[in-house]
């Protein structure tokens, strides 16, 4: 570790900062570089699609419509940490620039502005961008993609009560902001392709579940349908391939990302569908690590390699990292595990949903169930509404690999807590 002098990471988001934090944390007494693309203090970006569209004068409009102990944070409030958290640490931050080369011989970055900063380690924590749809973004209708703050409050002041909203993509982003525009009393429709809505992270009877909640507030469910670009006549909206027009005053595009990877790339740093990392999080450079949502990583759960897009990934995997650029050898071991905050239910999924047996435990007539996706059965997945504590036993279960009887999974009586302690 003495022998360090300087690391630097590329990347803002919370996979960048925990990193940075880490390796600090973990006794590197050496300079620490963290460079943003974005001007901003570094924030947390799951409340962009909820609770900074929710947050402004039209607070109390929203209350209305929920339970009163669910908070709203305000934009001033997403910060990953305060400015005096970087100082505290010895932390440079580099906001507001973009790098644009990496040279892996000689262990430097260039920055836009002709600066370049060097390193000793570098942790590249790129992130993800909307997946740009062009034939959408030509038309009459006012068009966004939510990635960032400023795109978080072009979209709130433009969620205006009585205004049509239409989104195209019923995954997590469609289906949280699609919630917080009902909230602020727009008239909203969700336009997906598929059969069902958030089928990447639900299985279709909580797909179906959530979406009947949707409807159930005036959410419109427009599926299997596929979208052509804006129609341009007398009636500004989205066209369909079927020749229908769907109205609207603002086109909100979800329909994923894409990693971040270019800079990698350039570098001769192998990429597949994001920066490949072994299970330490070392890319095939030397002195170059990588971690959150533009990695793919072996998931050793399921012998398959993956990229998550999600929190606690960005979180867990940059805190291996900052241990392994520091000379340990810690192998990233995490189910993958995301959720969703739509209206009053917490949505949560841990390991695969995908499977052809599972098995609930509570009713989802309550709103408060877990469901558990078995494979030979084997635990390998599962999912809740507003069980925040049972589903991180759950979790626990499929880590361990721990059988349980299907009968017992079921029973509400039957204790999690000590199951997953065994």
């Amino acid at each position: 570790m003495s022998a360090l002098e300087t690391i630097s990471i590329v990347g803002s988001g919370l996979a960048g900062v925990t990193a940075a934090g880490a390796v600090r944390e973990g006794g590197f007494t050496g300079r620490i570089v963290l460079i943003g693309d974005e001007p901003e203090l570094p924030y947390d970006r799951p409340p962009l699609s909820k609770s900074v569209l929710v947050h402004d004068n039209l607070e109390q409009l929203v209350a209305t419509h929920l339970p009163g102990d669910i908070a709203l944070r305000s934009p001033e409030g997403i910060a990953l940490r305060p400015w005096n958290w970087y100082a505290e640490r010895r932390i440079d931050l580099m906001l507001g620039r973009r790098a644009t080369l990496l040279d892996t011989v000689g262990h430097k970055v260039d920055l836009d502005g002709g600066q370049s900063v060097t390193y000793d380690r570098l942790v590249l924590a790129l992130g993800s961008r909307p997946r740009r749809l062009p034939a959408m973004e030509s038309g009459p209708v006012h068009h966004l993609y939510l990635r960032t703050l400023r795109d978080a409050l072009e979209l709130r002041d433009r969620l205006r009560p009585g205004s049509k909203i239409v989104l195209l993509g019923g995954g997590v982003i469609g289906m949280e902001v699609a919630a917080s525009a009902v909230l602020r009393d727009c008239d909203v429709t969700v336009v997906e392709l598929g059969s069902r809505i958030m089928a990447r992270a639900l299985c279709p009877s909580i797909a179906e579940h959530v979406a009947a909640y949707h409807r159930s507030k005036g959410v419109k469910l427009t599926l299997e349908a596929h979208a052509i670009g804006q129609a341009r006549g007398s009636a500004p909206g989205l066209q369909l391939k079927d020749g229908a027009v769907i109205a609207a005053d603002l086109i909100v595009i979800g329909v994923g990302v894409t990693p971040n990877t270019e800079l990698a790339s350039a570098a001769g740093i192998r990429c597949e569908d994001g920066i490949v990392v072994d299970e330490f999080g070392a890319t095939s450079a030397p002195d170059v690590y990588a971690c959150g949502d533009a990695v793919r990583y072996p998931d050793e759960f399921f012998g398959r390699q993956i990229r998550s897009e999600n929190w606690m990934h960005a979180q867990n995997q940059s805190l291996a990292v900052a241990k392994n650029l520091l000379g340990a050898s810690e192998p990233y071991r995490q189910v993958s595990h995301m959720w969703s905050d739509q209206y009053d239910l917490k949505i949560q999924v841990a390991g695969v949903s995908d499977t052809d047996h599972s098995v609930l435990r509570g009713t989802l007539e309550s709103n408060k169930f877990l469901v558990f996706h078995l494979a030979d059965g084997n635990i390998v997945g599962a999912t809740s509404i507003n069980e925040p504590r049972d589903i991180k036993f759950a979790q626990k279960l499929i880590e361990a690999r721990i059988p349980v009887a299907a009968e017992k999974l079921q029973d509400p009586a039957f204790n999690l807590k000590k199951a997953a302690a065994r």
